[in-house]
């Protein structure tokens, strides 16, 4: 396999966490574990996208969020990774179909929380999205309606599997999905920078960095 791809045996099932990561946190690696357990996988990996196409204001630098990241995330069933940024893709879909041509022998799945599959609408290409590889949906207690309503849900509600068969999930054949309650740690990316403590965190790294120049 080329640089920058990790390697993957034929056959694995392998769910992909994509995101931002703007800052990672506990929350990212708590879904991660619960991902694992959950859906039957043999690993996650994480797509560290270089930017989100759905939001205006750009990420922080990607060699910072892959630092902290890897930092964040030790585990030995999963990668971080800048696939996106080796592919040249932004959009899920892209991305998805590029890692399958990479690797035809692979079951893929996409990982995503409730937010997303309430706007899933919206992204380029979501029915080609759905329709090419199982997806598996963690969400909060309470979370469930905006997303059980929304248009992604209800236009694939026969193809939606049992939570007590979720384990199948990763061997199943698309269309499939599956949505999972997943005691959540409170913690969000968008609150870290809220409350300044990412930059923060930069500006202290920046000057540790400045003082052994």
């Amino acid at each position: 396999m080329r640089q920058g791809f990790p390697y993957a045996r034929p056959g694995q099932v392998i769910g992909l966490f994509g995101g931002s990561f703007d800052p990672p946190h506990a929350g990212h690696v708590h879904v991660t574990r619960e991902a694992l357990k959950m859906f039957g996988l043999d690993r996650v990996w994480w797509l560290v996208t270089p930017g989100n196409p759905l939001k205006a204001r750009g990420p922080a630098p990607l060699d910072r969020r892959m630092e902290a990241a890897r930092a964040m995330m030790r585990h030995p069933r999963v990668d971080v990774t800048d696939i996106e940024t080796h592919l040249g893709t932004r959009a899920t879909a892209d991305t998805i179909a590029a890692l399958r041509r990479l690797y035809p022998r692979v079951r893929f799945v996409w990982l995503m929380g409730a937010d997303n599959l309430a706007q899933l609408h919206r992204w380029k290409d979501w029915r080609q999205i759905i329709e090419t590889v199982p997806v598996g949906v963690l969400a909060r207690p309470g979370d469930r309606i905006s997303a059980r309503m929304s248009p992604a849900a209800r236009a694939y509600a026969p193809y939606r599997i049992d939570g007590e068969a979720r384990h199948l999930l990763g061997r199943s054949q698309a269309p499939a999905w599956c949505f999972v309650n997943v005691p959540m740690v409170d913690v969000s990316s968008t609150r870290i920078r809220a409350a300044g403590g990412w930059s923060a965190a930069q500006e202290r790294r920046d000057e540790t960095g400045a003082q052994h120049q």
